[in-house]
């Protein structure tokens, strides 16, 4: 008989070894088991918002995340369109700073450790081949393969926290919904010898078809990081550092931090990738971080997410686990109607936002109404799920930008309500996607025209 445990974990990341932390602190016998010998860089906007950073602080692994060197963000400078602002990251309870921004390479060990401090066996260079069932049908363990041995692990419950290609889906055959297809390609990379005096800020910047972000990092590092649209498809597999630079230095903020700097690192990228929810759990196994939910990173929030969902699972499990298999199994499908519900909204936000062309003006009109009124808060608290599009698109904001243009002059008028209308019909379009999904197909519903 192989080894057994309550739970194995596959995938050592920002989804699998908090979780497996969380588990192993409360008792549970956990195996971490991670393919990768060393934790490469992955697809990543790298960008960790308050809740993640107060997440990390329970976790007990801020010290060593203030170790590397990356300053805690206090502000964001925005510009959306024509409208620009630099405001104060709104901080959650317990928050210990706005926000951060640090390597994978960097962070992804210090998540580790935690499992590895809790008790979590984690092993590297272990690859899942396949699932085990038992004669119920029920996922009973993996086999496993490393150092050229395999062997079987059995465990009550098997995680697949494995990414968007992820073995533990593919085997169970998890079925994906609301697939959307990305708009625009993105590519980063990180300057040394960047200005990083003065303030500590997060720079966005979306205009037209220009999406750019930069951010101090780790180890006086500095990102950038840009998102071409499929025109410039072939002009940056030519010219990858010089178009990358063309964008970078069109964001003036940008471009003052890293005149005279120069990139010290590859310049990392991916062209095609699709947006998803997966389905979530099912006899003996659950789905976590990208395994199971991808959104386009135009809004930053895999990371944070990843940290909100081991935050939300660990404590069903521990509960669920001193009872039957059959109570582990509706501990999971509980957690998988969390999870769509709580991250349906802000995954068609970060479609539209990684969408090719301008924002939708309505949108960046309801920006503005709230910038005017000092409550910008309001629309910067997304980003750490403190507040949702309902807070954003109120009957008041909608009846603020509607009377704007109402007033002459008249020029933009029927441009303006024949966006506000398609708007309204894809979301109520997307409302009922969210009850009745659509299964293995892109919905071209998704996206705001």
């Amino acid at each position: 008989m192989g080894e057994q445990f309550d739970v194995v974990v596959v995938g050592a990341r920002v989804a699998g070894s908090p979780l497996a932390a969380l588990l192993a602190r409360r008792g549970v016998k956990v195996a971490v088991l991670e393919q990768a010998t060393h934790l490469r860089p992955v697809l990543s906007s790298h960008l960790i918002q308050s809740d993640a950073l107060a997440f990390l602080d329970r976790l007990g692994v801020i010290d060593k995340v203030r170790a590397t060197g990356a300053p805690f963000l206090t502000h964001t400078d925005n510009t959306l369109e024509d409208l620009r602002f630099i405001e104060e990251f709104p901080l959650t309870p317990g928050s210990v700073g706005g926000a951060a921004n640090i390597r994978r390479r960097t962070l992804d060990p210090i998540v580790m450790s935690a499992a590895v401090d809790a008790g979590a066996q984690v092993r590297l260079g272990t690859k899942v081949t396949d699932l085990l069932w038992d004669h119920k049908g029920r996922v009973s363990g993996v086999r496993a393969t490393r150092n050229g041995i395999t062997y079987d692990i059995s465990a009550r419950l098997v995680v697949g926290a494995d990414g968007r290609g992820s073995t533990v889906a593919k085997r169970v055959g998890s079925r994906k919904y609301n697939i959307t297809t990305n708009e625009r390609g993105y590519y980063w990379t990180y300057f040394e010898g960047a200005d990083l005096s003065g303030t500590p800020t997060f720079v966005l910047h979306r205009v037209g078809d220009r999406h750019i972000f930069g951010a101090p990092s780790d180890n006086g590092l500095y990102i950038v990081g840009v998102s071409p649209e499929a025109h410039e498809k072939e002009a940056f597999r030519a010219d990858t550092e010089g178009m990358l630079m063309k964008h970078a230095e069109s964001c003036e903020p940008i471009a003052k931090r890293i005149a005279g700097a120069r990139i010290a690192t590859k310049i990392y990228g991916i062209i095609h990738f699709n947006g998803y929810f997966a389905e979530p759990a099912g006899p003996g196994w659950v789905l976590v971080g990208d395994a199971g939910h991808f959104k386009d990173p135009s809004v930053g929030r895999g990371i944070g997410d990843a940290f909100h969902q081991a935050d939300e699972l660990a404590p069903r499990l521990v509960k669920a686990l001193r009872g039957t298999d059959a109570d582990v199994d509706r501990a999971t499908a509980k957690f998988g109607r969390w999870r769509d519900r709580t991250f349906a909204q802000f995954y068609w936000l970060a479609a539209d936002v990684g969408r090719v062309g301008p924002l939708p003006g309505v949108v960046v009109d309801v920006v503005k109404r709230l910038h005017e009124k000092g409550r910008i808060d309001t629309f910067l608290k997304l980003y750490n799920h403190e507040a949702d599009l309902t807070d954003l698109v109120t009957p008041g904001n909608l009846l603020g930008v509607t009377g704007r243009h109402l007033l002459p002059p008249a020029r933009g008028r029927g441009a303006f309500f024949a966006e506000l209308g398609s708007t309204l019909r894809t979301q109520a379009v997307r409302v009922w996607r969210n009850r009745r999904p659509v299964y293995g197909s892109l919905t071209t519903e998704g996206r705001l025209s």
